[in-house]
């Protein structure tokens, strides 16, 4: 991709931090906002990977930080600044522009502005629901579960992978997490979600 840069995904004044299976490390973010975003990312399928505060620029004499680098499966890369609406002030949006054209100028990205409003709470929290069981091996069963319906509720998954041998709830979590099922991500998730199988 063009300007690509090399996905450091550590930098000083964390505050919060998951592990991202997607980058295989931890992402460290400065606010519940920036989290809640890289949540999105780690569960968006159109994202091939991220970095969170992944490098500085000089942009008129002061040190400039974006909040995250994306990188999609499609090739294309941008970096982006998360900020709250009630601190986007004409200042902040002076201050912002000045910033696109440095960053677009040295790496040939854009910068993106996104803030709370692009982010439905619904999803973060089905997410939050779901991270944990991103690291749960379920390879074993991905050839079992091709002989089940390819429509059903979570709580018959969770019943039939339970039955299994080598199955549990947790399992059944897992293979959802790990999207090989996919669900209304608008609506919360809890066990009488409808799910489809992938394939």
């Amino acid at each position: 991709m063009k300007g690509k840069k090399k996905f450091n995904k550590h930098r000083s004044k964390h505050t919060i931090n998951f592990y991202s299976a997607k980058n295989d490390c931890h992402i460290w973010c400065e606010s519940f906002l920036e989290r809640n975003y890289a949540l999105m990312l780690e569960f968006d399928e159109s994202t091939y990977q991220y970095a969170s505060q992944p490098e500085s620029f000089s942009v008129d004499g002061r040190r400039y930080t974006p909040d995250f680098l994306v990188e999609y499966k499609s090739g294309y890369a941008e970096y982006v600044e998360i900020k709250h609406t009630h601190y986007m002030d004409d200042e902040f949006f002076e201050r912002h522009h000045l910033r696109k054209q440095v960053v677009h100028k040295l790496t040939g990205l854009e910068l993106v502005l996104m803030s709370e409003l692009d982010i439905d709470s619904v999803e973060v929290g089905n997410y939050d629901l779901l991270l944990g069981y991103k690291g749960l091996d379920v390879n074993h069963l991905v050839p079992k579960i091709s002989k089940l319906s390819k429509k059903l509720k979570l709580s018959q998954l969770e019943k039939l992978v339970s039955n299994l041998s080598d199955g549990s709830r947790a399992h059944a979590w897992a293979l959802v997490s790990q999207q090989h099922y996919y669900f209304d991500t608008s609506k919360p998730f809890n066990t009488e979600t409808t799910l489809m199988r992938r394939k």
